[in-house]
């Protein structure tokens, strides 16, 4: 799982794979922990795509984000220039 283009300006695709269909969240926070954004769906089995935009996060500069799918957890860095 990670983001691309990264680092990004206008928008970031995330990109994972999942064993079956479930329900995934993915969480995006800033350095201080802060949560910019959630999305929470159920995605189908095999490789996903969640679309982000800049605007959509109010934040720019490093950013993290948490996937959570089952019991699979993963987290990754992103870097956002606006």
């Amino acid at each position: 799982m990670q983001n691309t283009p990264n680092p990004f300006n206008e928008f970031t695709v995330i990109s994972f794979n999942l064993p079956k269909a479930m329900n995934a969240t993915l969480t995006v926070y800033d350095v201080n922990g802060k949560t910019l954004k959630t999305i929470s769906s159920t995605y189908d089995e095999g490789i996903n795509n969640i679309r982000l935009n800049d605007s959509e996060l109010g934040a720019s500069g490093i950013l993290y984000y948490q996937l959570q799918a089952g019991n699979f957890t993963a987290n990754r860095k992103m870097v956002v220039f606006n």
